[in-house]
């Protein structure tokens, strides 16, 4: 088992800097109920494989449950219902992030049906909405060329990557989602967990199993995870499904230690991680999907957010980022 490592990263839901111990176990654990006679999803072609990777999903580092109470010790929260990844339905983005130039410039790519308008706020910088712009659809995408102020610019870089949100307004619809910035030069990636992950093909050939990392930290604390699958077509660009359904995900209240999460240890020391699934994968398209954990560590009484990608298995072998469909 991995031991923990101390990272320091930014939240930029508060603006600041906090110091983050986080870590997990190297081996993955496997899915439950996988069938004998599941295929491995078709290898992706560079052509149809996503731009990027996604972004933050929605709302995030937003949303967030109150403090646990000292000492509480909650049960282990129930496996995520059988379920499946919705049709697209209104904008999306085309990828997860953007970079800033020291003039405040990004262009966002987004997956349209429609002409229409965008907004830009990142809550790091300031409270109001930073920019707007209108963006014209042609053959399914749009460019949204955004700037924001040089200031705001200049605030971005010792933050980097921020979490923005961004409203997208297509006719009567609206979609709001959240976006990761990176000034000129720096990644805006948060990076992988590193454990746990999608099980592409299991049970079924068009059906996946989450896993959630074995989160570790010293000292021991109580955390909040809130899980997702990030899916993408090339017509739809990135999804959200959450436990609660497309966009909209809840919080699992767990213990993490130096040895993993306290309510996944078994007393003989083998270890049962919350999975979720089956998770229907739909038929057509070529479909790409992962997935992403968030992450609230609780110490003394104040929140630390970390969100993070997980990676993809097929039959406990990793496959890269993405689970490929169809």
């Amino acid at each position: 088992m991995a031991h923990a490592a101390v990272m320091l990263l930014t939240c930029a839901a508060a603006g600041a800097a906090m110091p983050v111990v986080a870590g997990a176990a190297d081996a993955l654990p496997p899915a439950a109920a996988r069938a004998a006679d599941a295929v491995p999803p078709a290898a992706a072609t560079a052509a149809e494989s996503p731009p990027s990777l996604p972004g933050p999903p929605p709302g995030a580092g937003a949303g967030f449950p109150l403090p646990p109470s000292a000492g509480a010790v909650p049960l282990a929260p129930a496996p995520g219902a059988s379920t499946a990844i919705p049709a697209p339905a209104g904008p999306a983005l085309v990828d997860g992030g953007a970079q800033v130039t020291a003039a405040g410039r990004l262009t966002l790519r987004v997956a349209c049906g429609a002409s229409g308008r965008a907004s830009l706020s990142v809550a790091a910088l300031r409270s109001v909405t930073l920019a707007r712009a209108a963006y014209g659809c042609h053959g399914g995408r749009a460019a949204v060329r955004l700037r924001i102020d040089s200031a705001d610019a200049r605030r971005l870089a010792p933050i980097s990557p921020a979490l923005g949100r961004v409203t997208l307004r297509q006719g009567a619809t609206t979609a709001r989602l959240s976006v990761a910035l990176a000034a000129a030069g720096r990644s805006w990636s948060p990076g992988f967990w590193s454990d746990g992950g999608l099980q592409c093909a299991s049970p079924g050939p068009a059906q996946a199993y989450l896993v959630a990392p074995n989160f570790t930290v010293t000292p021991s604390t109580s955390i909040a995870v809130r899980p997702w699958v990030a899916s993408y077509t090339a017509d739809g660009g990135w999804r959200w499904l959450g436990l609660r359904g497309r966009d909209a995900s809840r919080w699992l209240e767990l213990i993490a230690t130096p040895a993993g999460v306290a309510q996944w240890l078994q007393p003989a020391g083998a270890l049962n991680p919350w999975t979720w699934g089956p998770i229907d994968v739909p038929g057509g398209a070529r479909s790409y999907a992962l997935g992403v954990f968030e992450v609230i560590y609780w110490y003394g009484g104040r929140p630390t957010y970390v969100w993070r990608y997980a990676r993809s298995f097929v039959a406990a072998q990793p496959t890269g980022s993405y689970c490929v469909y169809g």
